[in-house]
């Protein structure tokens, strides 16, 4: 990929501590992440990765925006409820909020980096206590 956005994902375990490949693809990433890079950088993907097609489609030069120095974080689950009220989540670090039916989630960002970390870790413990929907993988059919 020379001219083109790419997302590539890797996932690092538990058990082994090995990092394992999950996906790559010709796209920014989903999930939110592009909101969670702008916070953090100031730097629109979406908007980028247009001027930079753009670009190579006139034969113009192409010069990336300078990145801002915040440090950021998401976190994004299922719930169990339609409308999720969030409002119990007040810290000033909040910068977004998702609003999705039977979803809760939010983007923190701070100057520094275990304040991020501290915050993530308080709202994953909290959104899984008090939100979090999940159900079982379906079976696989007997052959």
């Amino acid at each position: 990929m020379q001219f083109s956005a790419s997302h590539t994902e890797f996932i690092k375990s538990k058990e082994d501590g090995k990092f394992y490949f999950l996906e790559t693809s010709s796209r920014v990433g989903g999930a939110h992440l592009a909101e969670m890079v702008e916070f953090s950088s100031g730097v629109n993907l979406w908007g980028e990765w247009a001027r930079l097609e753009n670009a190579m489609a006139r034969g113009e030069a192409y010069q990336a925006p300078a990145p801002g120095q915040q440090y950021t974080g998401i976190v994004v689950s299922l719930s169990r409820f339609q409308h999720p009220d969030n409002s119990g989540f007040t810290e000033p670090e909040i910068v977004w909020r998702l609003n999705k039916d039977y979803h809760i989630g939010m983007i923190v960002r701070s100057d520094s980096r275990e304040r991020v970390l501290e915050l993530l870790d308080q709202y994953a413990e909290r959104i899984h206590r008090d939100f979090h929907a999940s159900a079982p993988a379906p079976k696989k059919p007997v052959d």
